[in-house]
């Protein structure tokens, strides 16, 4: 029961800041995705066409096949992804929306549930399937990858086999889409793996979830966008004739960029004459080189038109261009608890969207930070609270995205447990006498398997009281031969206490645990 109204706290735990940064980062991804969509139907459009005019079918036929089938397959995962989002709304929300609606038409307000996304995705079955919902979304991603990564065209082996400067570009390309839609399993501290299905959906927030759901979407539209943009160019789109002028917008830092840093985007004219020097003018002002380079103001949607001339030609070639502007954030969750420990290795998963981990850095008043592996370790030396503060390299200068306080609390208490070999380890009970007497047999402290966190403690000592009342001191964790001995005399149904257990915690305190009592069988 105490288990139960802990992780209820700790439920409560996750503040409104936090849920409102993953909302504001999945409307971001939405936005960020729309856009991407966009620039894949461009692409789509200029391969339709250079397929539809004479003698396009001839060379453009095999790899507009790949990019329908490549867009097919991307479709009907990012519908999948849509679907398993919707399923999870409606149950938070309690609302029926129909697949298909789109989410700027869902509203969402039960962000911080952590139920029912654990509940639908590791103990739902797939309707279709049968499957738990988890580990077909994981089936699902890994085919799709695969699919992706393994496209068998005749045209494409072809060219693999006698290009090695294009097989080397698919390979990279391979290997990026392979580390995108990833799911091998993580590890603890001990070692121990966890599946990429409980680590994406164990006791997760909704908006946690929602967000990263729709990040994978993004994802799919990227990968959709690369590689339709790889057959474009690999079937030899630099062939066209000239015989009309596009402005494209190219953003340096894409088109979601972060509150005081710089929106940075060239505006390159498309199929023109190379020795003609495009003149650009946004609001007025004409842009040197087609750069368009702007302070990041207000956070949201911003927009901007101009057009462009070329050469001598006083024709206006407009355009227009977008981006999203974001408030600072980081994402910052406690892979243990949403409190830390005095003197434990508190275990950190830190990222900041769109921020390489090389260029985060975190710190934290009154503790000791580190880094291992993908994770930061904090260890607090003392107070009740402490503030985190995560920074990130943005344009040559450190930014911060964000801080977040947490509580300081002392280890709890551990349990004492007699453990005997081969056996599953009691704090109270009956006891077998071959148990009680093996040499092998020794006191342990620990918080069980079911513990919230796993700290190491060591017993440094304990007494044992017999049924005679005679007490024997031992010093460490195992009985000594003459307590051993003393055991022998000891009746079915008689009582042996083990007590006065010391041990010794990460912090270094010593501290007293409850007695074992047991009963000979």
């Amino acid at each position: 029961m105490m288990y139960l109204v802990l992780t209820a706290m700790l439920a409560l735990n996750v503040s409104a800041d936090i849920l409102n940064g993953f909302s504001k980062l999945r409307h971001s991804m939405e936005g960020s995705m729309a856009s991407t969509a966009e620039r894949n139907e461009d692409v789509f459009t200029n391969f339709e066409n250079a397929f539809s005019k004479d003698g396009g079918a001839d060379k453009y036929g095999p790899w507009y096949d790949i990019a329908k089938a490549v867009r097919e397959s991307s479709d009907s995962f990012f519908n999948y992804i849509d679907n398993f989002k919707i399923d999870i709304i409606n149950q938070i929300e309690n609302k029926h929306y129909a697949y298909g609606t789109p989410m700027s038409e869902i509203q969402v307000s039960n962000n911080g549930d952590t139920n029912i996304p654990h509940a639908y995705a590791l103990n739902t079955l797939d309707k279709t399937t049968g499957k738990i919902n988890a580990d077909q979304f994981k089936e699902n991603m890994e085919a799709y990858c695969h699919y992706l990564t393994h496209v068998e065209s005749a045209c494409l082996l072809e060219k693999i086999e006698k290009d090695p400067k294009f097989a080397h570009e698919w390979n990279m390309k391979a290997q990026m889409l392979k580390a995108l839609f990833n799911t091998d399993d993580t590890y603890n501290e001990d070692g121990a793996a966890i599946s990429w299905q409980r680590s994406t959906f164990d006791e997760m927030p909704a908006g946690a979830v929602l967000a990263l759901l729709t990040k994978y979407q993004s994802d799919i539209r990227m990968a959709e966008n690369e590689l339709i943009n790889f057959m474009f160019n690999a079937a030899g789109s630099s062939d066209f004739v000239v015989n009309s002028v596009t402005p494209v917008i190219l953003p340096t830092y894409g088109e979601y960029v972060m509150q005081g840093q710089r929106y940075r985007a060239r505006i390159l004219s498309a199929m023109v004459d190379t020795n003609q020097v495009p003149r650009v003018f946004i609001n007025g002002q004409e842009w040197e080189g087609g750069v368009y380079d702007i302070a990041a103001g207000g956070v949201g949607a911003h927009s901007y038109k101009g057009y462009m001339q070329i050469g001598d030609d006083t024709t206006h070639y407009e355009f227009e261009g977008k981006y999203t502007v974001g408030a600072p954030s980081a994402t910052i969750s406690n892979t243990d608890l949403n409190i830390m420990y005095i003197g434990y290795d508190n275990k950190f998963s830190v990222s900041v969207p769109g921020v390489a981990d090389s260029k985060v850095r975190v710190s934290c008043n009154g503790a000791s930070v580190k880094k291992e592996g993908a994770l930061w370790i904090i260890k607090p030396n003392g107070g009740t609270s402490a503030l985190i503060e995560v920074q990130a390299e943005v344009d040559g200068r450190w930014v911060s995205m964000g801080k977040q306080e947490y509580r300081i609390k002392t280890l709890p208490k551990p349990n004492a447990y007699f453990i005997a070999p081969g056996k599953e380890p009691i704090n109270d009970g009956k006891i077998a006498r071959g148990d009680l007497l093996n040499a092998s047999s020794r006191l342990e402290a620990s918080y069980g398997p079911d513990g919230l966190i796993q700290a190491k403690f060591n017993i440094t000592g304990f007494s044992v009281k017999l049924p005679s009342g005679k007490e024997i001191n031992i010093n460490g964790t195992r009985l000594d031969k003459k307590t051993l001995d003393a055991l022998k005399g000891v009746k079915q149904g008689q009582m042996v206490t083990f007590r006065y257990i010391k041990a010794v915690g990460p912090d270094g305190k010593t501290v007293s645990l409850s007695p074992i009592p047991l009963e000979l069988q």
